[in-house]
């Protein structure tokens, strides 16, 4: 707040006054913002509220609604069932602007927000069905794969899982080491998950599903 002026607005109650620091707004009542109070003799009086308390009033819940919303019925980050920390952090973000994208239009057109199943349904067939990069441009489709043959497929990739009471791979004997522990689980040599996974490229490297598609995006781009 260095070099922002800013006023502090003071409301005085009956046994105590609050204090609210605003860089903005006034003190003139506001016409179609009007409370109500009952007295000690049981009558109820009405007036209106001042500006910078009734933006506050009404704009205080807008930070639960967006958390009731991500979490009504399900939060977009626990469907995408990961436990690679980016992609936890990313969906939570897309969910925290989704909900702020629908509430905000509903505000603006005074109407009922989207359902969410119904938003993410539709998201999804969009990104699905995206074509454009961030240059703008159409992506291509990719051409048809080849069949690959039994040799090739044996000095290629692909995902695997070690056998039960094997650890690191030892490459003085060639083979996997014994360990006591039934499924003993390495970090990944991308993003330090532990996981029981390599490609059969190199057994030396431990490689969780999300690196090794990485990991094969790299591989193709090099061939």
């Amino acid at each position: 707040m260095e070099g922002i002026p800013f006023n502090i607005h003071c409301t005085r109650d009956d046994s105590f006054v609050t204090k609210m620091m605003s860089t903005h707004r006034l003190i003139s009542e506001v016409a179609d913002h009007i409370t109500y109070r009952q007295k000690d003799d049981g009558t109820w009086v009405t007036y209106n509220y001042p500006e910078y308390l009734s933006r506050h009033n009404r704009s205080k819940h807008w930070v639960d609604n967006v958390n009731n919303r991500r979490h009504d019925p399900i939060g977009l980050e626990e469907v995408w069932h990961t436990k690679w920390w980016p992609t936890q952090q990313f969906t939570f973000i897309c969910s925290v602007a989704e909900s702020n994208a629908v509430h905000s239009r509903a505000r603006a057109w005074r109407a009922p927000p989207t359902p969410q199943l119904e938003f993410h349904r539709s998201l999804a067939i969009q990104l699905m069905t995206n074509t454009i990069c961030n240059d703008g441009l159409i992506v291509r489709r990719p051409g048809r794969v080849a069949t690959r043959t039994r040799a090739e497929d044996e000095a290629g990739h692909e995902l695997c899982t070690r056998a039960p009471f094997t650890g690191g791979w030892n490459t003085g004997i060639n083979t996997w080491a014994k360990v006591t522990t039934r499924y003993a689980k390495l970090k990944c040599a991308g993003c330090n998950t532990k996981i029981r996974k390599f490609c059969r490229c190199n057994k030396k490297l431990p490689m969780c599903t999300e690196c090794y598609g990485m990991h094969i995006s790299q591989c193709n781009s090099t061939s």
